[in-house]
Order: C-alpha cells, then sequence, then structure tokens
C-alpha cells in the first residue's frame, strides 16, 4: 500500500513538474523595410520548425524553410518576372504592387512593394567622322520595348494607350539598366586590320581636358600604364583639340580592341571616353606537320588542336572601374585565327624522275595559301582531309625537309616543315644478304623514329 502511494505521488509530481516547465513555442517576426525592399522573417524561438509563403499574385509564390533569419530582397524577385506584365501592373497601379506574408504559425500580412524608379541620363557618346573602326552607342538609354508592348497590349485585348506605352517602356528600360555607363558597337561589323599602328582618325567627342591621347585597350590596367608613362614624360607629345586627327601609335593586341579618347586636365585629373571598336588579326595561322598519315595517334593529337580556333581567350568586355564605364565586344565577323595541318601518306618513285607524294591537308579559319615545297595552293579550294598529290624533286635517299608554309587573309604568314624520310627497295639479282640488313636498319630506324613521335 505505501508503496502504490509513493508510485501515485511520483507521478503527481512529475505531471506538475512537466507543467510548470512545458515550453511555449514564441512566433517568428516579419518585417519589411519598403525603402530598401528588404523583406525579413526572424526566428525567435530555436525548437520551431516554421516554414514562411511569400505570393505575390499572379508573378511569385515560394515556400520557404525560416530556419533562423530569412532575407528576401523584393527588387532582385521582381527581376525574374514577366517583365511587360509586371510594368503593366506598375504603370496602372501608380508604381506599387501588393504581396503577403504567411508563416505555418501566423496569419496573412500584406504589403505593398513600390517601385523606386530610376532616371537613366544619356551618357557621353562620340561619333566617328574618319577612321576605320564601328562606332559606339548607349546602351541604357537606347534600349527600346515599344514594339514588343505593342503587340502584348494587342494579343491581351487591351486599350492602346501612347501615355502608358511610354511609361511601361520606361519601367522595362530601368528594370535592364545595368547601373553602369554602357556602351555597345552600333550597327555593323567592326574592321578587321593586320595593326593599328599609323591608322588615323577623327571624332566628334566633348570631354573636359587640356591635353588629349587616342588609345586602345583591352583592359584598365593598359591604359592607366599608358597615362602614368605620359604623365612622367611632361604629356609632351599629347595633342590640344579632340577635333584634331589623331594618328594610333600602337600596334594593338589581337582580337578585339576599344579606341579611347583620354582627356587629361592641368591637375594631371583623367575623363577617358569610348570612341570605337576594331579587331586586329596579327596571328599567323597554326601550322602542324602532323608527319605519315598512318600515324593515328599524333593525327588525332593535332586534329584536336587545329579544330579548335575560338575566341575564348578574348575579353567579351572591357571595364573601367575608375570611370564606371562597360564597353562590349562582339562577336569577329570571321575568325581571326585559323589552323593548317599536312601530313603524307605511302608513295613511290625515284631520285631520278622523282616522287609522286600524296598529302593530306586539313585547314581551319582564314587560311589563303598553303605552300609545300615548292608547291602554292589556294587552301579556299582545299576540302579539309582530302588527299592532293604532288610531284617533288630533288628528294633523296634517307631523310628529308619539305619547307612549308601558311598564310591567312591579312598576311600573317607562318613557317614550318615536314620531315619526309625515303627508303630504297632495290630489286635484282645482285641483292646480298648485306643489302637487306641494311634495309631492316632503315626501316627499324624509321620505326623508332615514329615511336618517338608518339
Amino acid at each position: 500500500m505505501k508503496t502504490f502511494k509513493f508510485l501515485i505521488s511520483a507521478c503527481v509530481l512529475y505531471t506538475l513538474l512537466s507543467c510548470s516547465f512545458e515550453h511555449v513555442l514564441s512566433l517568428p517576426v516579419v518585417h519589411y523595410d519598403s525603402e530598401t525592399a528588404e523583406l525579413l522573417i526572424v526566428q525567435t524561438d530555436t525548437m520551431a520548425r516554421d516554414t514562411a509563403i511569400i505570393n505575390i499574385e499572379g508573378f511569385y509564390s515560394k515556400t520557404l524553410l525560416v530556419k533562423d533569419t530569412l532575407s528576401l530582397n523584393l527588387n532582385k524577385i521582381v527581376k525574374e518576372f514577366d517583365q511587360i506584365q509586371f510594368a503593366y501592373n506598375l504603370a496602372t497601379h501608380n508604381n506599387k504592387q501588393t504581396f503577403s506574408v504567411q508563416t505555418s504559425r501566423t496569419n496573412d500580412t500584406v504589403f505593398i512593394y513600390s517601385y523606386n524608379t530610376k532616371n537613366i541620363v544619356p551618357i557621353n557618346v562620340a561619333t566617328v567622322m574618319s577612321g576605320n573602326c564601328v562606332g559606339l552607342y548607349d546602351v541604357n538609354y537606347k534600349r527600346n520595348y515599344r514594339d514588343k508592348i505593342r503587340l502584348w497590349i494587342f494579343k491581351n485585348n487591351l486599350n492602346p494607350d501612347s501615355l502608358l506605352i511610354e511609361n511601361m517602356n520606361s519601367l522595362i528600360r530601368q528594370f535592364n539598366y545595368s547601373g553602369h555607363n554602357e556602351y555597345a558597337k552600333i550597327s555593323g561589323n567592326p574592321p578587321i586590320l593586320k595593326t593599328l599602328k599609323d591608322t588615323k582618325y577623327r571624332f566628334n567627342v566633348n570631354m573636359p581636358g587640356k591635353y588629349f591621347y587616342l588609345y586602345a585597350a583591352q583592359d584598365e590596367n593598359s591604359i592607366r600604364s599608358f597615362i602614368e608613362k605620359k604623365i612622367s614624360e611632361g604629356l609632351k607629345d599629347a595633342q590640344t583639340s579632340t577635333s584634331e586627327i589623331f594618328i594610333c601609335n600602337q600596334s594593338g593586341k589581337g582580337g578585339p580592341n576599344c579606341l579611347f579618347m583620354i582627356g587629361i586636365d592641368e591637375n594631371w585629373k583623367y575623363t577617358i571616353v569610348p570612341l570605337g571598336i576594331v579587331f586586329v588579326d596579327n596571328m599567323a595561322p597554326n601550322l602542324f606537320a602532323s608527319g605519315h598519315r598512318p600515324n593515328n595517334m599524333l593525327y588525332s593529337l593535332h586534329s584536336g588542336l587545329y579544330n579548335s580556333s575560338s575566341s575564348s581567350s578574348w575579353p567579351s568586355k572591357i571595364y573601367l572601374k575608375s570611370q564606371d564605364v562597360i564597353v562590349k565586344f562582339p562577336e569577329p565577323p570571321t575568325p581571326l585565327t585559323s589552323s593548317v595541318s599536312i601530313s603524307y601518306g605511302s608513295f613511290e618513285g625515284n631520285d631520278y624522275f622523282g616522287y609522286n607524294i600524296p598529302f593530306y591537308i586539313d585547314v581551319n579559319g582564314d587560311v589563303q595559301t598553303i605552300t609545300i615545297g615548292t608547291h602554292k595552293l589556294d587552301a579556299k579550294k582545299v576540302k579539309s582531309g582530302e588527299c592532293i598529290r604532288l610531284h617533288m624533286n630533288g628528294l633523296h635517299i634517307g631523310d628529308n625537309s619539305i619547307p612549308l608554309s601558311a598564310t591567312d587573309l591579312r598576311g600573317n604568314k607562318s613557317t614550318s616543315s615536314l620531315s619526309i624520310s625515303i627508303v630504297s627497295l632495290r630489286n635484282d639479282s645482285s641483292y646480298d644478304d648485306d643489302d637487306y640488313d641494311d634495309l631492316d636498319s632503315r626501316i627499324s630506324d624509321i620505326e623508332h623514329r615514329l615511336d618517338d613521335l608518339e
């Protein structure tokens, strides 16, 4: 009986203690800052496991786990929306959009997202008056979505309104605003030159400064180094007006080059304005002497190299952090890199009449002419991988070095040589064992050389 009473007392005590120390979960806190468009959902209880549903009707709905603090920026979220439809909603609701937030333990809370409009002002754009380059335009200011907006309004059976179209166009331009002074080429392909040296240009550009220079670059560091060099030299070779004819004193880097006008004042403060884009092709074709055609391993290796001609090593844009300027580089209208691979097959002949040798030629890019020995070939008429037989004189038993060259559209030339070994096979009764031993030795030597190449 005493034991039973003890157990009852213990259970009652445990129940009372459990009730006294029962944990009551606190609710998560939802806060929205309309100035920064920042939504914060703060988990105030480490033992809670809440979810939050963020809903922007017709555009966005997402359920997220709230572990500690969940932060979302509405300005970033709205960039994922259908831009035309969202611009229409904003333009017809005074640039405002409602959204709701509900957690698993709280009711819906409705907030108002207000889109803060930006005033996109035109940037300084130069005009190319003369010279071999393509001009630039102001990307952010010139964006035009009116055609797409009109089509959307028509498809949705809405009434056309010119003021609405302009407001929507302005909003979509702001959605896509990079925040930088952004330039891109106007219509037309940039010219491709072998060198920029001694090319003449004249531009119409308004910019501050007393000393002016024309400079071609692919990156900001080279511009900075150029400015430092000119200031250290006393700005002695500067021009005093932007309207003068400027002669480029650089050869230019291979690939896209942006021409800049650099203006430096009396206090050595400088301003940089992009002027135009030109491509420089100063790269000779890659010329591979692939050896004997049956040597498939070596041939495959070179095939992979000369077919990999691309512009991946060139920058897609140049960013001038000091000026907050971005210039986008286009792709070249024709390939700037090129390559040729030459191998040969089995052949017969003699030193007196010469040898009729089959050559296998693979061409990639803007190669114009290929020379093998004394034979000059039109690369445009050569089908890649085609066998072309050429009669070669002046060869002898043993190793022969055949000169090779390849020239591209801009006159860039590369040279190499192809080693061809000739073995004498005589068929007469005077052939003795020593001759066979010598022949075997020559063949073995050639096989070892091919193995070394592999």
